[in-house]
């Protein structure tokens, strides 16, 4: 998954094929975000998951994220195997969201995207 954000409008877009011509947005070229794994903010940022039941439960930071209209967190995506799942949140709700998992067994990809701090990225063994 390769996500692009706008330096000038901030639009976000998500990139399905790649067929290798440049983003645009506002007659710019967008760049392409890349996801922090740990940092000072890390007990905020870093997605925790937990999996039961054949549910991935996503959670923002091991510390609740804010959700205030200013600092919050906009997405949260799990790639398993070929499958790209998102929830879409907004500020008051909790950052949290849940997916079901159907029998993907391995290694899933969770991201979240805080509109302050960036994209952040974790992975969980999905036995």
């Amino acid at each position: 998954m390769k996500l692009y954000k706008c330096e000038i409008c901030g639009n976000i877009i998500e990139k399905v094929i790649d067929k290798g011509v440049p983003v645009m947005c506002c007659g710019k070229p967008m760049i392409e975000l890349t996801a922090n794994t740990s940092d000072g903010a890390l007990e905020k940022h870093v997605p925790q998951a937990a999996y039961a039941d054949g549910v991935l439960k996503v959670s923002v930071g091991s510390v609740a994220h804010p959700m205030l209209e200013e600092h919050s967190i906009t997405n949260i995506w799990v790639i398993a195997g070929n499958k790209v799942m998102r929830a879409d949140l907004k500020p008051g709700e909790a950052p949290e969201a849940s997916f079901a998992m159907g029998d993907f067994k391995g290694k899933a990809e969770v991201y979240e995207y805080c509109n302050l701090h960036g994209l952040w990225k974790n992975e969980i063994e999905i036995n």
